[in-house]
C-alpha cells in the first residue's frame, strides 16, 4: 500500500509491504537522496555538522538522537515564498497540495528539491 510518511518534518512518498509476516518500508531512490540532503541541511541547525560522505542510515539515526532528546520533531522554519501565479495555476497547486496533506509552500519546495536533485545530481 502507499503511504505518506513523515520524517522529521519532510514528507516522503513510500511503500508499505508485508511480505513472510514483516513489515516492509520501501522508498524509490529519488525520494531517499531527497530525504537525505534535507537530512543534511536540517541537522546542521540542531548543532550536527554532517558531511556527504555519511550515509543515510547515519543522518537518520543522528536525527532520531536529536528528536529523543527535544519532546519534538525536527522541522525547518516554515517559510512563506514570495510567488504569484496565475489563479488557475493557483487552485492547480492547492488542489495538488490538499490531496498530499501539505501546504502548497511545501509542495512547492518538494518539487523544487526534486528537479534540483535531477540537475544537480545526489549531492546537489
Amino acid at each position: 500500500m502507499k503511504y505518506a510518511l513523515n520524517l522529521f518534518g519532510y514528507t516522503v512518498d513510500c511503500r508499505i509491504d508485508f511480505p513472510d509476516g514483516t513489515m516492509r518500508i520501501d522508498i524509490d531512490d529519488e525520494d531517499q537522496a531527497a530525504l537525505r540532503a534535507y537530512l543534511l541541511r536540517v541537522l546542521v541547525k540542531y548543532g550536527r555538522q554532517p558531511g556527504p560522505q555519511d550515509s543515510l542510515e547515519s543522518l537518520v539515526q543522528a536525527a532520531i538522537e536529536i528528536e529523543k532528546g527535544m519532546s519534538g520533531h525536527l522541522s525547518e522554519p516554515k517559510l512563506k515564498l514570495p510567488y504569484e501565479f496565475q489563479p488557475e495555476i493557483k487552485e492547480k497547486l492547492i488542489e495538488a497540495a490538499e490531496l498530499q496533506d501539505m501546504s502548497a509552500t511545501q509542495l512547492l519546495i518538494r518539487l523544487i528539491e526534486r528537479k534540483h536533485q535531477s540537475v544537480f545530481g545526489k549531492e546537489g
